[in-house]
């Protein structure tokens, strides 16, 4: 097990919460500057909100596991050659699907992929609470698919709808920083 000095994890947390305040300072003063973006209509305020309600919640779940898998596998007395085994499988299948998983979500539809997202992701959390290597690895290759659909369908989803609502496309950068800098606090 990996021990973490108390000095440095408040060395950490110090850093952590002076940055906090830096960037709500700047956020803050971007926002009674009159720059926070273009102005925009309670309909598209409703719309964003919905979106990112749900993207934060997605990529928590994926941020809250992450830190703990390691971890896990030790306790399952794994060794580091498995361990790495499967965190390979779970890189791997995101990389190699995350480059046309995206097609799939347009023709088959965007909402659908992200519904498969959270079924993928339950399966794959599911999977964490048995220590069978092969049961392990299914959960790391649903949870490399469901990390595809995450980081490129969710986005897709936005966009079609914004442009199905003819919301100006200028609006949609102010959704992806929110979500830009949301998926950084949930981090």
């Amino acid at each position: 097990a990996v021990s973490v000095e108390p000095a440095s994890m408040e060395l950490f947390s110090l850093s952590f919460y002076v940055l906090c305040v830096i960037c709500a300072g700047i956020q803050f003063s971007k926002s009674r500057g009159g720059s926070a973006g273009p102005p925009t209509t309670p309909d598209f305020k409703k719309f964003q909100h919905v979106y990112l309600l749900v993207y934060f919640c997605s990529v928590m779940g994926d941020w809250l596991q992450g830190p703990y898998v390691y971890a896990l596998y030790d306790y399952y007395k794994f060794t580091k050659q498995q361990i790495g085994f499967l965190f390979i499988v779970g890189f791997g299948t995101s990389g190699v699907f995350g480059a046309f998983i995206g097609q799939y979500a347009d023709k088959y539809g965007r909402k659908l992929a992200c519904m498969a997202y959270v079924i993928l992701y339950i399966v794959s959390c599911a999977t964490k609470h048995s220590p069978n290597f092969y049961v392990l690895l299914v959960g790391r290759f649903t949870g490399g698919l469901a990390t595809s659909i995450l980081f490129s369908a969710f986005e897709s989803w936005m966009v079609a709808e914004h442009n199905k609502h003819f919301y100006p496309s200028e609006w949609s950068t102010q959704t992806f920083s929110l979500a830009t800098v949301g998926n950084g606090v949930c981090a």
